[in-house]
């Protein structure tokens, strides 16, 4: 009971209570509006004996305001409060979304790092995992090629995020032709590549392309050359 007392006391310290008036010309009380915050809200609905407690304390309130007889079968309403929007709020979410760093590119990447207090290399706005990541960035860029660095793949199937949601490390169009060249960093990840390289060739991406991550550093432009000119074969 003292428990219940509690829960009760801690919900109507939040609340805001606006009595109902008839339309007539008398200050005749025909019901009581009860607001409450979100998670009081919620709470009451789930829990029938306390809101069934608070109806009780509310009765009792009215009654000694009003008299019984002015408050005979009036209704309780509970409510959600909704919060008074800040002035100029829409200009204010205007603003955040301009200037919003929040992105897609490298979205898994970073959330993998910050796993271990890491984070991505930046270079030229763009986010990358290594240095030779960002040397082949820069080789694309230098041959004029439309390319995707870390780009956040979806194709919904599973319901499972790391099993709908994929990132590659370059996806690239080459004279109308897509292409996926990833740095590879990880002997021994044949399944692992294999799984996530036919996620991709089965959405009709067919050509997937592994360099290590030592080639992709020390000798980016023969990696890039190699890559395109293969991917050019595959032009339909």
């Amino acid at each position: 009971m003292r428990a219940e007392l509690k829960e009760c006391a801690s919900i109507l310290v939040d609340s805001r209570l606006e009595f109902v008036m008839g339309e007539d010309d008398y200050d005749y009380v025909v019901g009581l509006n009860v607001y409450l915050s979100l998670d009081s809200y919620e709470y009451i609905q789930k829990n029938a004996h306390i809101k069934e407690a608070l109806t009780k304390s509310f009765n009792y309130l009215v009654d000694t305001r009003f008299g019984f007889e002015a408050c005979l079968e009036f209704p309780i309403e509970f409510y959600i409060e909704l919060i008074k929007p800040e002035k100029e709020w829409q200009q204010k979410i205007k603003y955040l979304i301009e200037n919003s760093t929040l992105t897609n590119q490298a979205l898994i990447t970073e959330k993998t790092f910050a796993k271990s207090g890491k984070s991505p290399i930046i270079y030229n706005e763009m986010r990358f995992a290594s240095q030779s990541e960002v040397r082949i960035a820069q080789e694309l860029e230098s041959a004029g090629v439309l390319f995707f660095p870390l780009p956040l793949a979806v194709r919904y199937s599973t319901g499972n995020f790391y099993q709908d949601h994929r990132e590659v490390d370059f996806l690239i169009c080459h004279d109308g032709t897509w292409g996926i060249l990833e740095v590879s960093y990880h002997q021994g990840r044949y399944e692992k590549d294999q799984e996530k390289d036919l996620w991709f060739k089965s959405a009709g991406v067919l050509f997937v392309q592994h360099f290590t991550a030592e080639q992709c550093y020390e000798q980016p432009k023969i990696v890039v050359e190699q890559f395109l000119s293969i991917l050019s074969k595959h032009k339909r």
